[in-house]
């Protein structure tokens, strides 16, 4: 009995290992992390951990607390403890984008699995997602999260001064010390949440070398992030966005030259038309509408929504090479940057 149960934890560290190998070699997309799945105990270590940050993030709320970006709050679990970096900081950014306590607590903390992004990027970080697909969490290493804390300060200075920036925005950074081992992670707002009309998206860092991925998927469903080379031979009418467009691009990367970053890329999305939008009648107003109907259980205003202010509504039968009307979403450069 001793022997079997000696061998117990090497043939679940093996199957998981296959588990992993397969899904590597044969998809790239969403994944729930159920309890199969190698990282399923991170992931429960992290929605408890987050659980009781957040809950003490809305009951320290409106009291005199610490807001330098060195604060560190750290809160005992067993098993592990989860540290909270700045988290008077990043409370306040959330509440800038009406994002409540209540809607981070619930979709980071419900009954529902984190799904697993794996993505044909060449980053080494894994990726997560909340199971309503509206925040990602994504392991750092401890160089790249000293880096984003130190320059903290002049993020939120340059979201404060353009709020219409399309800079990702960072919700949170936090840390899990397990026994023998340390996990860094950052919390970001998804960039297409809502993506249920989304299908197609592509990461573009201005330059051509090694930006193609092949966008066939074999008929499964995967999830491809296309790059500049797909790109080609289309375009996009941003009419009068244009020129707002333009100037915020310049002035997000004049800031993050400013901080010596240099990998960072414009995430774009392609998203079909509604009937009524094909009529003819997608105007600024009707997208707001629509968005803010789609978003109501999420209780966002319409004047105040993100996604709504850096949608871009476009008919491309003014394009001489797109093949049909569309709805292209820009709403940030990406920021894994900060990890460059």
């Amino acid at each position: 009995m001793a022997h079997a149960r000696a061998a117990g934890p090497p043939r679940a560290t093996s199957r998981r290992r296959w588990w992993h190998l397969r899904q590597r070699w044969g998809m790239v997309g969403l994944f729930e992390v159920n309890q199969e799945h190698e990282f399923y105990h991170l992931t429960c270590m992290i929605k408890e951990g987050m659980h009781a940050a957040i809950q003490t993030t809305m009951e320290t709320s409106g009291q005199d607390t610490p807001a330098a970006v060195e604060f560190l709050v750290k809160q005992n679990h067993e098993g592990f403890e989860m540290q909270t970096f700045a988290a008077s900081v990043f409370a306040k950014l959330r509440r800038s984008l009406d994002i409540t306590s209540d809607e981070y607590m619930n979709s980071f903390c419900s009954e529902d699995c984190y799904l697993q992004f794996v993505s044909n990027s060449k980053s080494k970080a894994d990726f997560f997602i909340t199971n309503d697909k509206r925040f990602f969490l994504k392991t750092q290493s401890k160089r790249e999260v000293r880096f984003l804390l130190s320059n903290l300060q002049a993020y939120m200075d340059h979201l404060e001064k353009y709020p219409h920036s399309l800079l990702v925005r960072f919700l949170g950074v936090h840390r899990i010390v397990i026994p023998h081992q340390m996990k860094y992670f950052i919390v970001m707002q998804s960039v297409f949440y809502p993506d249920d009309r989304i299908d197609i998206r592509y990461d573009i860092k201005g330059c051509e070398v090694g930006r193609w991925t092949d966008p066939d998927t074999g008929g499964k469903p995967i999830l491809k992030v296309l790059k500049d080379n797909n790109f080609k031979g289309q375009c996009m009418a941003l009419g009068q966005e244009v020129s707002w467009f333009s100037n915020q691009v310049r002035v997000d990367a004049a800031f993050l030259q400013g901080m010596r970053v240099l990998d960072y890329s414009l995430l774009l999305a392609h998203q079909p038309l509604h009937t009524d939008e094909l009529e003819g009648k997608h105007s600024f107003a009707n997208l707001v509408m629509r968005t803010t109907k789609r978003q109501r259980a999420l209780q966002h205003e319409p004047g105040g929504t993100q996604n709504c202010r850096n949608s871009l509504s476009i008919t491309a039968g003014s394009c001489p090479t797109a093949k049909m009307q569309s709805t292209w979403w820009m709403d940030q450069i990406i920021a894994t940057l900060w990890a460059s």
